[in-house]
């Protein structure tokens, strides 16, 4: 009976140090969750991380029942998931409330009257999910409202990143996690046209989606073929994927070789 008694003592103090240094000092915690930051600390289970100014974060992921064992935490990859899930759902169920409909090319009305240039954003580290998203103001959806600035009588697109109205020629610059949408005051008007769904040109320069003007190409000889797949052209001093010469091992990429080949034809 005394050693019985000597023993829950013993194990109650033990208990009750282990909780002491655990409040002052964060003990490992070990999970199945394949996280490596994760820690018994102040009579809870925390994920500790260091941020860029090399100061602590914690987040609480359990109390006293998981601190003991009684209860495992939810992992913190889990938990981000259930965000970002519920945040994706918050999204769509606002775009469903405005009744989103298309006018045409990728320029769409809600039921308020708000024109808005819809594009798929992701949502969460990685691109967890993807849900549609509608820019209704210029800029990265901080500016003039669309409605405003846009005919929408003659409005067109012209490749993937251009569109086109009586006034003015327009850029979406696609990210993402959200792009922007603006007017493209480097090009002339009247003569912009789309080459392919990467490349356009006018009067003055050759484009490109990203990058606007070329200013590392040769305007006379620049050439697209409508059977490439993917983003390449050529001019008399070479190759381009994207705004970027092809050069060096670039060249004897299987991918570019085919390219390549039929741009030379």
């Amino acid at each position: 009976m005394r050693l019985l008694k000597f023993i829950s003592v013993a194990a109650i103090i033990i208990a009750c140090i282990f909780c002491l240094v655990s409040f002052l000092k964060p003990i490992r915690y070990s999970n199945s969750c394949g996280e490596d930051n994760l820690y018994r600390y102040r009579m809870g289970i925390y994920q500790i991380q260091t941020n860029t100014l090399k100061e602590k974060e914690l987040q609480k992921l359990g109390g006293l029942l998981s601190f003991t064992g009684i209860q495992n935490i939810r992992c913190p990859n889990e938990l981000e998931r259930q965000r970002y899930k519920m945040l994706a759902q918050a999204i769509d169920s606002t775009n469903r409330s405005l009744k989103w409909r298309l006018v045409k090319d990728d320029l769409w009305i809600n039921k308020k009257g708000d024109i808005g240039l819809k594009e798929v954003i992701a949502i969460g580290s990685e691109g967890f999910t993807f849900v549609d998203s509608y820019l209704t103001r210029m800029g990265f959806n901080t500016e003039e409202p669309l409605n405003t600035i846009i005919d929408t009588s003659t409005f067109q697109k012209l490749n993937s990143a251009f569109y086109k109205d009586k006034k003015h020629i327009y850029r979406h610059y696609a990210m993402a996690y959200g792009g922007s949408f603006s007017t493209f005051e480097e090009a002339d008007h009247a003569t912009f046209v789309a080459l392919s769904d990467c490349y356009a040109k006018d009067k003055n320069h050759i484009y490109e989606n990203r990058e606007g003007i070329l200013k590392n190409v040769d305007y006379k000889t620049f050439k697209v073929k409508s059977t490439v797949s993917g983003c390449f052209a050529k001019d008399k001093n070479g190759y381009l994927s994207w705004s970027d010469r092809i050069t060096g091992d670039g060249l004897n990429d299987e991918y570019v070789k085919k390219a390549i080949s039929e741009l030379d034809k």
